[in-house]
């Protein structure tokens, strides 16, 4: 493992592939992950180079969303992975405590949300009025839509059924999400 590698940690594997897509795997798609550097047979390895992870997303998206664009397949695994991700040990205790917290305070987490599923992320937050952010990742490729089912999927998940977010930007650096909604009354 060098220094500086872009790694995505067990749970966020074990989110998609075991707890969220795992039934829907066939035989001929465990083949590709395997030779792709993931080997569901075996014990999940503690993290996975995000290049790996990427191909594996990818064909994930291709084998179970043939009809969709790749970046619509990327997306709806995102939202596939919250669901799965909200199963495991991790995923339980985060939405314990966002369902907690009102949408700007939840915001306000995002990147330490991010962090417990990888070592790379960077999230920048501003502000553009009381029901309205714009959301920085330093996602970057393919991923970026991923990362846009994950902010719609991890909004229900916390119980924000009427939060919206919409994919604004993106470049080599990153992507940028404007993420809205309405506030609720106590």
């Amino acid at each position: 493992m060098l220094k500086n590698e872009r790694l995505v940690f067990d749970q966020t594997v074990e989110g998609l592939f075991v707890r969220g897509i795992g039934p829907k795997i066939t035989p001929a798609l465990k083949l590709q992950l395997k030779q792709a550097g993931l080997d569901l047979d075996k014990r999940l390895m503690p993290a996975y180079p995000v290049e790996v992870w990427e191909r594996c997303v990818g064909l994930a998206a291709r084998s179970l969303h043939p009809d969709k664009s790749e970046a619509e397949g990327f997306r709806l695994l995102g939202e596939r992975h919250i669901e799965g991700y909200s199963e495991t040990m991790l995923g339980r205790a985060i939405f314990g405590v966002l369902r907690l917290m009102n949408p700007k305070r939840r915001l306000s987490r995002v990147r330490q949300n991010f962090r417990a599923g990888n070592n790379y992320q960077e999230a920048l937050i501003t502000d553009l009025g009381p029901s309205e952010v714009d959301l920085w990742l330093n996602e970057r490729g393919l991923l970026r839509h991923f990362k846009h089912g994950i902010v719609q999927g991890s909004a229900r998940g916390a119980g924000d059924l009427n939060m919206k977010a919409v994919l604004r930007h993106f470049d080599d650096e990153g992507v940028t999400f404007r993420i809205t909604w309405t506030e609720t009354k106590p």
